[in-house]
């Protein structure tokens, strides 16, 4: 197959932060389909390290980088809020803008020669939408947005607060719900989600498509772990991560230091917020912002943590750990999705006093520890392969190929 990638950003390869989702799938696609990648380059410094990263090398025929939104003015403001349009959609807010994208997504699509559009990410959703195609497509949601706002606002303490966010839920809602008008599979990474997309709607072709995790590049190596040091990792600009951060220097970590005053809690993640940033004033918190690399950071700790209280899909950071061979201590929402198993493969906690006592509880028994290291690498390695979420994503792009009438044999995993 000829398949024109369109995504909302420039995939991040394993070493990269953000999610390797898109670029891990595109690498095992382009084994045996040509791949073009349009997408929009959210900065200056994503495009260079997109570009310098010798893994890219071979995996898209062509990159075509698509412009970011304008600034909008007030009337734009005015016509976004009067038809209640999610914070994304830029249909109304930049009407030319919007248009352009459209126009420019039909011409690669039409010019290109293409047989099926994989769309990355609802933000980019809505220009193939725009573009009326009519062709074979299919997106990859990653998480759904309407399940991540029912959290987000469930968690909420303002009246306001929860007032704001129930309209997102409206607006974003009835946004996934239309989304098989235009794509003939729907994927989220999570059981959970898709179950979600189903109650929006039940006509919708959804499929749930799980991470994976470069097993080479998330080796264990032969870095002595420090005892004394507690490590969590994630993009800061993600809410849940900011919160789990805070969480855990507010509720856990003190509890943690008071038993072990030798203790140090790494925040290792691109972009954090003023809050995230102040944690590193308290004593023993260390708080690295961007890093070019987070496997020193994590194959160095004593245990890797990840306190989620909310969020939505599979945790990338989660299944990287596990195949670095690292004992985890992980919240409920941190495992949602994964059939991970509590004392077998990592610990669960999600009362703060508990938590605490379960990564003590690895510091002071590490024999313990290196058990549930060892059973959760070799259970990630064995379950969540990208090859094997590629070739779903490619019987899902095969299927509504031959649907639109243009059959196209599958090769993905042959010889």
């Amino acid at each position: 197959m000829k398949i024109l990638v369109v995504g909302s950003d420039l995939p991040a390869t394993s070493s990269m932060p953000g999610s390797p989702r898109l670029f891990s799938l595109c690498r095992h696609l382009s084994r045996e389909h040509r791949l073009t990648l349009a997408a929009v380059a959210q900065s200056a410094e994503r495009q260079r390290e997109f570009v310098a990263d010798p893994m890219t090398a071979g995996v898209f025929d062509e990159v075509v980088v698509l412009p970011t939104p304008p600034a909008f003015g007030w009337l734009g403001a005015q016509r976004h809020r009067l038809r209640q349009a999610p914070y994304f959609i830029t249909q109304y807010r930049t009407p030319a803008f919007y248009a352009d994208q459209c126009r420019r997504i039909r011409d690669l699509y039409v010019g290109g020669g293409f047989d099926a559009i994989f769309v990355d990410g609802i933000w980019v959703a809505q220009y193939v939408e725009g573009a009326r195609l009519g062709c074979p497509a299919v997106v990859d949601l990653h998480d759904s947005i309407t399940l991540l706002t029912v959290r987000t606002r469930d968690r909420e303490k303002t009246w306001l607060g929860r007032q704001r966010l129930s309209s997102s839920v409206r607006s974003i809602g009835k946004i996934e719900a239309r989304l098989n008008r235009t794509f003939g599979a729907v994927i989220v990474n999570s059981s959970v989600d898709e179950a979600f997309l189903r109650r929006l709607n039940p006509a919708a072709n959804t499929l749930t498509i799980g991470n994976g995790v470069d097993a080479d590049f998330f080796s264990p190596g032969d870095v002595e772990p420090d005892p004394s040091k507690i490590v969590f990792t994630g993009v800061m600009t993600y809410e849940p991560n900011e919160d789990a951060a805070i969480h855990f220097a507010d509720s856990i970590f003190p509890v943690i230091k008071a038993r072990r005053p030798e203790m140090e809690f790494w925040i290792v993640g691109k972009d954090p917020g003023p809050r995230v940033r102040a944690l590193a004033e308290r004593p023993g918190v260390h708080v690295t912002g961007s890093v070019p690399d987070v496997r020193p950071y994590a194959r160095s700790a004593g245990v890797i943590v990840s306190p989620l209280r909310f969020g939505t899909g599979v945790k990338n950071k989660l299944l990287a750990a596990l195949s670095m061979r690292k004992p985890v201590v992980a919240s409920s929402p941190t495992i949602e999705g994964l059939a991970v198993v509590d004392g077998r493969d990592l610990l669960v906690a999600d009362d703060p006093a508990d938590f605490a006592a379960k990564v003590i509880r690895l510091i002071e028994d590490p024999a313990y520890g290196r058990r549930l290291a060892e059973s959760g690498q070799a259970f990630v390695r064995e379950n969540y392969s990208w090859e094997s979420s590629a070739r779903q994503l490619e019987r899902a792009l095969l299927d509504v190929v031959n649907r639109n009438g243009r059959p196209v044999a599958s090769r993905v995993g042959q010889p």
